[in-house]
């Protein structure tokens, strides 16, 4: 039992709540009803701060500062002691066997993310027979507690105190999965709803980036063309510039966030698709049916163009993308390695500056459009430290490729710019048309030497503070951090499926289960007092893998009796209940105990 505030008649109105189950067609359902109408909170409310909360709080402690509700009270609370009696013979009393009970927050979350209501209005739509919510939460559930292949999650199902799915057959699972491929748009643009409505995200600039994942296939998949020749179809696991160094097919993946990090949208792209050519399109297909409003795109230099650039400011958009000052024009080399107009830090460890500037590009459509943009240039010791470590390495790695140049062929096209070729008389040395000899050129690698250390950003914000846009920019660490998240804690890779649909499908599972963990984590940084305001660093508060293993360590064993034992309550799950407004801790709570809390944790979780 519990004190609620519900509306009536458009005023709030005090009332006892029971929660309790039924099962329903073999289905477990949750139910709640009205124990006691206590009035109008107007009638009792003191005028002090958090009423309701107080009200709550005294009603679940046994002593209600309202009159009338002590004996509900006291039957809320359980006698300090109990009897539990042991059978030998029988086997729930024998042996044990814990059930997770962590779910219940992701439990919480998947509901207030509007899951549950885009897969249900689909259902009722094609009348499927099968439980497709409860395949998508135990997909979900077991990606974010403990990853692993679809059969194997199907076939640890059980592993949650209440049933998550009721189906019986494994192929549902699969066909569950033909389904979320489908809704995938819908989902995320409910989830990005929910998460303006209940979470308030900060849109004051959105981070875009590309990853990649190889598949344990020897085959890249085909395109598909009709009878003109034309490809009609993309295969999607196609050879590609592989992150992870290696030669399998890949697919590339393009994920937006928000400013703090918490995921807005992503695309899946083939495997041969430059990061160049994703932009374009995953903002057609994800941001621009969001409604976000004006948004400033921020990305590393793999993206930058002239065709995206013209697109992002066509869109209303804004942008802050890098541009390596070795790829710049000559005019542009000169004025950042001018020291007019660099500011100095005080140690003399940072300097910056910038200028406005137009030039044209084409947009997509082959039309010549001009930008006005700011570009900043900025030195930093620390990089240039690090970039003069590394450079050295490269250039000793030069000189091992004049001696055994056969040996570096599939790394000629990074080579090729710092090399010289000469037609030299092996003998004497003399310049002939006789033997080619590869030969360093030092003038560009000293031009590149002279560019260590700087950085340049451009952005269509011409009045945002220099240092302003370079802290934006730096802000592309949190999805960095985010594809971690997904490569290692969630183990988005290996995929253990083949089909284009399953293969999408998969990565919205993963999608979901990201956010998910970014939701919790910024409640956590938001509920702690000393965690940095910026949030530059979700490890201030607490880590995925420490929430992976809370959540799935967190446990409920049944006993002779009808009472459950839980499992022990760490740091960990205490932080991350209290971020929540909820005390986990019950002492040999009953069933309907448990259910209570399943029920506050539902309404807790933003809502």
């Amino acid at each position: 039992m519990h004190i609620d505030c519900r509306n009536n008649n458009g005023s709030p109105y005090l009332v006892v709540m029971e929660s309790y189950s039924v099962k329903v067609d073999g289905v477990r359902k949750n139910r709640k009803r009205v124990i006691k109408s206590i009035g109008p909170l107007a009638r009792y409310d003191d005028g002090k701060p958090d009423f309701v909360a107080r009200l709550k709080k005294s009603f679940l402690e046994g002593a209600p500062i309202i009159d009338g509700l002590d004996e509900l009270a006291s039957a809320k609370r359980s006698t300090r002691k109990v009897s539990v009696e042991f059978d030998r013979e029988d086997n729930l009393a024998a042996f044990s066997d814990p059930k997770n009970i962590g779910y219940f927050l992701l439990d919480g979350l998947y509901d207030m993310l509007g899951i549950y209501d885009v897969l249900n209005k689909y259902k009722s739509g094609s009348r499927l027979g099968y439980d497709l919510n409860g395949h998508a939460k135990a997909l979900v559930f077991g990606r974010t507690l403990s990853p692993d292949s679809k059969c194997a999650t199907w076939r640890s199902r059980s592993r949650y105190l209440f049933d998550v799915v009721s189906s019986e057959k494994q192929i549902e699972i699969y066909r569950a999965l033909d389904v979320l491929d489908e809704l995938s748009e819908n989902i995320q643009m409910r989830m990005n709803s929910r998460i303006e409505k209940y979470v308030k995200r900060d849109k004051s600039v959105c981070f875009y980036d590309v990853t990649n994942y190889w598949f344990e296939i020897d085959d890249k998949d085909e395109d598909v063309f009709n009878k003109a020749g034309e490809i009609i179809k993309e295969g999607l696991r196609k050879s590609g510039p592989s992150k992870a160094k290696n030669r399998k097919p890949i697919v590339q993946m393009g994920l937006f966030t928000d400013a703090v990090g918490i995921p807005i949208a992503y695309k899946l792209f083939p495997g041969n698709h430059i990061d160049q050519t994703t932009l374009r399109p995953a903002m057609k297909k994800t941001l621009g049916k969001m409604q976000l409003g004006r948004i400033i795109i921020v990305a590393d230099g793999g993206v930058n163009s002239g065709k995206n650039l013209a697109h992002i400011i066509s869109s209303g958009d804004g942008y802050i993308i890098s541009k390596s000052p070795k790829g710049s024009n000559k005019e542009t080399k000169g004025w950042i390695l001018e020291e007019d107009g660099y500011e100095l830090n005080a140690k003399n460890t940072f300097m910056l500056k910038s200028k406005i500037r137009s030039r044209k590009v084409k947009d997509e459509d082959g039309g010549e459009i001009t930008l006005k943009e700011k570009i900043v240039s900025y030195w930093s010791r620390k990089h240039f430290l690090y970039a003069l470590k590394e450079n050295q390495h490269f250039t000793d790695y030069l000189m091992t490729v004049l001696d055994n140049p056969d040996k570096h062929k599939d790394k000629q096209s990074k080579l090729q710019k710092y090399l010289t070729k000469m037609e030299v008389d092996k003998n004497t040395g003399e310049i002939i048309d006789t033997v080619s000899k590869l030969g360093l050129d030092w003038d560009k690698i000293s031009e590149d030497y002279g560019l260590m250390g700087y950085y340049t950003v451009m952005t269509s914000e011409l009045d945002m503070p220099d240092r302003e846009v370079i802290d934006k920019y730096h802000g592309l660490s949190k999805i960095e951090d985010a594809f971690r998240v997904v490569k290692s804690d969630i183990e988005g890779r290996p995929v253990f499926v083949r089909k284009e649909e399953h293969i999408n499908a998969h990565f919205l599972i993963c999608f979901i289960a990201l956010t998910m963990i970014r939701l919790i984590q910024d409640r956590i940084l938001k509920n702690d007092s000393n965690a940095k305001s910026s949030m530059k660093d979700w490890e201030t508060g607490m880590s995925a893998d420490r929430i992976k293993k809370a959540l799935e360590g967190f446990k409920a064993d049944a006993l002779p009796g009808g009472y459950y034992r839980l499992s022990k309550i760490t740091d960990d799950i205490a932080e991350i209940f209290d971020a929540f407004g909820i005390d986990p801790a019950l002492r040999l709570p009953t069933e309907s105990d448990i259910q209570q809390l399943k029920y506050q944790i539902d309404r807790s979780s933003f809502m």
